[in-house]
Order: C-alpha cells, then structure tokens, then sequence
C-alpha cells in the first residue's frame, strides 16, 4: 500500500515522490537556461502553490534574472469557481523584459489566460509559461500555449509540494492524490 496522508476531512496518497518532482524541476530548468541565456529572465512566480517549485526552479537558474509574485486564486476546496481574483497584483516594470510565468499547476488554464491578459499592458518583450504540472484533458483555453512543463497529470486532485486543499498540504515533498 502506498503511503498516505489526511487533510481535513480527506485522505490524498502518494503518487510522485520528491525525486521524481525536482527531476520535473531540473527539465524545466535545463529548457530555460538554454532558451534565455543571457536574457536576464524576468520570472512571475503565482502565489500561493508555485512559491516552492519557484523557488527550486529559480535556484537552478544559470543566468542572471529577477522574480517577483502575483497571487490569484479561482479554487474554493476541491473544485475551480471559474472566477479569478487577483490578490497581488503585477506591479513592477517589466516594459521590454521577458517574463516567464511560474505556476504549479494548469487545469482549466483559466487563470494563466486572465494574467497574460493582464500583462499585455505593461508591454513586456515576451510572456512564456512554466508550469511544474500540466492536465491537458481539463483545459478549456484551445490556444494557451504552456512553453515548460515539468510533467503531465493524469485527472486526480493533488496535494504536495505547494499545492494544496484549503492551505494545507502545501509543506508535503512529495505529491499527494485524493483517494476516493
């Protein structure tokens, strides 16, 4: 039996231990480096889930660069309330940069098309996506283009590695799958 965990009232089972995300980690950072070396990437990491995968993604940066957060939230428990809210927003110039959105996971990919749209303001060189995991089966944006992703998920709720179910779970190393 794998092992286990009880959030609140729910009980989530390991499905990626750690090794198995920071190799997720390493990809997107091997593809980074390679793409924007010497750019001075401009990362946006997406609060609250992405600040761990963030943190280890931008650690194996090779080129100089500089982050900043957003957070915004579309989740109520288990399911999206297909309604973004912005509770940080962008407020730096980044006017001539190129950013790369840092996310943990897209779902619907709802909230990655509203902060693009917000972005396009600010007129940034370019606006690329790095999701440590990706659900293609639940995305409801045909043209959001998702330059890195660290691995694909299979349809289950997850906890782990910043992601959470009501804010917590988010300290676990490994990821976690609701079991039902």
């Amino acid at each position: 039996m794998k092992p286990r965990v009880t959030i609140e009232d729910k009980t989530f089972e390991l499905t990626i231990p750690e090794d198995r995300v920071l190799e997720a980690v390493d990809k997107c950072a091997k593809e980074i480096n390679a793409d924007y070396a010497g750019k001075n990437p401009y990362f946006i990491i997406v609060l609250g889930g992405a600040f761990i995968f963030g943190a280890d993604l931008v650690r194996r940066i090779e080129t100089p660069c500089q982050v900043s957060f957003v957070k915004i939230a579309s989740y109520d428990g288990l399911s999206t309330t297909n309604t973004i809210k912005e509770q940080l927003p962008v407020s730096e110039d980044i006017r001539g940069r190129h950013v790369i959105i840092v996310e943990d996971i897209i779902e619907t990919g709802q909230s990655m098309k509203y902060l693009k749209k917000r972005l396009e303001p600010f007129e940034p060189t370019s606006v690329e996506i790095c999701a440590l995991s990706f659900k293609p089966e639940k995305c409801k944006v045909p043209d959001l283009k998702i330059k890195y992703v660290g691995m694909q998920l299979p349809e289950a709720f997850i906890v782990g590695y910043g992601l959470d179910y009501n804010d917590m779970g988010r300290n676990l190393k490994d990821i976690y799958s609701l079991v039902k």
